[in-house]
This record gives structure tokens, C-alpha cells and sequence, in this order.
């Protein structure tokens, strides 16, 4: 079962997203300054600059994967040096994972890139709707969950 953990202020709502997403698929969990120990990570979501980065991105492995907001400028300087992975999201046209349209009833996600699953499944670009499920969360939040949730394959 892959393992993810969250950076960010709004980790606990993204890491209640993602966990909606996978269905029970995956562990998540949101990383505090205070809470930096953990299982292994499979997958390392940054939805924004947190001094945290700098403790945890150097001790990914090749294996892993850096979710990054590319809309945060800030969050960069911390993702170096790093050996993981890095696949990013946001709504910047140069991001990875975008959204292609947002709606009353959902956000509809869109892979700009292929990249490599944790099962090793090529992932091409494509669109699909992310099951956010009946509580809202922000599009930013959305996007952040489902390219973890499409890193595990399970899209």
C-alpha cells in the first residue's frame, strides 16, 4: 500500500481528499514541523514553501515521488537537492497535472505529461474527473490529491 504525506497548511484537508480518492488504496497522512516522523513515503505532496521541505526531499529515494504546487514559486529553494521524482501541479500551463475545468459538480483533471506510476505503468496525458466526493475542497487542494492519486495508479 503506497504511503503519502502532505506539506502544507491545508495538508489535512488535501490528505482527507486524497484518502477519498484512493478509496482506502493508500496510506496519507499531513507532516507538521512537530510530526516529521513517519513510514517511509512513497509520494511527498509540497502544496506550499514549508521549511519541513528541507528536512524531508533529501532523504527521498530515486523510487519516490515530490508532488509539487507549481503555482508557488516559493516552495523551489526547497526542493533541492532532491533524488525523487518530481511531478508538479497547479494551474501554471507548464505544470504536469492541471485542472481543465472546474465546476459546481467537480474538477475535471488533466495530465499534461506522461510519467512512470509507482506500479511502473506509463501514465500519458489525459483528462478525467476527480471523485472529490460530496465535500468541498478547494481546486488547489483537488489537484494536489489527484496527482498523488494518479501517481498510484489508480485512475
Amino acid at each position: 500500500m503506497p504511503s503519502v504525506g502532505v506539506v502544507g497548511e491545508n495538508g489535512r484537508e488535501m490528505a482527507r481528499a486524497f484518502l477519498r480518492m484512493c478509496q482506502g488504496a493508500a496510506s496519507c497522512y499531513h507532516i507538521t514541523s512537530d510530526q516529521q516522523q513517519g513510514p517511509k513515503l512513497d509520494i511527498l505532496v509540497a502544496s506550499e514553501a514549508s521549511p519541513v521541505l528541507s528536512e524531508l526531499v533529501p532523504k527521498m529515494t530515486p523510487e519516490s515521488y515530490l508532488v509539487a504546487n507549481a503555482d508557488d514559486k516559493e516552495i523551489f529553494p526547497y526542493l533541492s537537492p532532491r533524488r525523487a521524482r518530481l511531478i508538479t501541479y497547479g494551474f501554471n500551463n507548464k505544470a504536469c497535472v492541471t485542472a481543465s475545468s472546474v465546476t459546481d459538480d467537480g474538477l475535471h483533471i488533466c495530465i499534461q505529461r506522461s510519467f512512470t506510476t509507482l506500479d511502473g505503468t506509463t501514465r500519458d496525458p489525459q483528462e478525467f474527473a476527480a471523485p472529490i466526493g460530496s465535500k468541498p475542497v478547494s481546486p488547489e487542494t483537488a489537484l494536489g490529491a489527484a496527482a498523488a492519486w494518479a501517481i498510484c495508479g489508480r485512475i
